[in-house]
């Protein structure tokens, strides 16, 4: 009799520490880590911290600057390229540095002027978030170094004008693996630009939309979703 009661106490003990093991491994896989940003598909796996991704003008888009009251431009080749410096789990942020934004192929409002754009003070620090909207916002690396462009503005006259921003900001989407901004404004930075920029171009205003977003560290570069 001792031997049975034994094997009884001992499948008793198995059967009490099973119950808590088998929540445990529930409770695992129910919080399984589920990052910002996933490769290939929504329910993809994670973007790699140091992924490198890059994001040329989406189809039928372009670069709309308004030049104050100077000119307005249409562009029509931009790419955008970026480090992903942390991707954590959902609810959350990733954060990338910008490390390249060109912007070519602008034709002008005014006749016989034309304009060349150039992004200055690079890397830029940039948030993608899960929150309603999946905003996205871009910003300066430092106080002292926000997002800025130069504008070229040449013709019968010539001027330089630089504009800055402490911030841009849009919003992100899986439909085209988009990343999108609209009439983000810029400051002249008087101090810095020609003066006939200050006759009539002290604020400027950039919308662009760009995607497919791309993780080029990967084969094939697959598409770049936000959960």
């Amino acid at each position: 009799m001792p031997k049975f009661r034994y094997l009884a106490l001992a499948t008793a003990s198995l059967m009490v520490l099973a119950v808590p093991a088998g929540e445990a491994y529930a409770a695992s896989a129910h919080t399984a880590t589920k990052p910002v940003l996933t490769v290939g598909k929504k329910s993809g796996p994670a973007v790699k911290k140091g992924a490198k991704l890059t994001a040329s003008l989406a189809k039928k888009s372009s670069v709309a600057l308004a030049l104050g009251s100077i000119a307005t431009a249409t562009c029509k080749s931009s790419t955008l390229k970026a480090k992903v410096t942390a991707n954590p789990s959902r609810p959350g942020k990733a954060t990338l540095s910008i490390t390249g934004w060109s912007i070519g192929k602008c034709s002008v409002s005014l006749s016989g002027v034309n304009v060349s754009l150039t992004a200055l003070s690079l890397p830029y620090r940039a948030t993608v978030s899960t929150a309603k909207g999946d905003p996205v916002t871009v910003a300066g690396s430092k106080k002292s170094k926000p997002i800025a462009f130069k504008a070229v503005v040449s013709g019968s006259f010539s001027a330089t004008c630089i504009f800055t921003a402490a911030k841009v900001s849009g919003h992100a989407s899986n439909t085209g693996n988009k990343v999108s901004f609209a009439k983000q404004p810029f400051t002249l930075d008087k101090g810095a630009s020609s003066m006939l920029c200050q006759d009539g171009a002290t604020t400027a205003t950039v919308s662009a939309t760009y995607g497919p977003v791309r993780d080029t560290s990967v084969k094939h570069s697959p598409k770049v979703f936000i959960r």
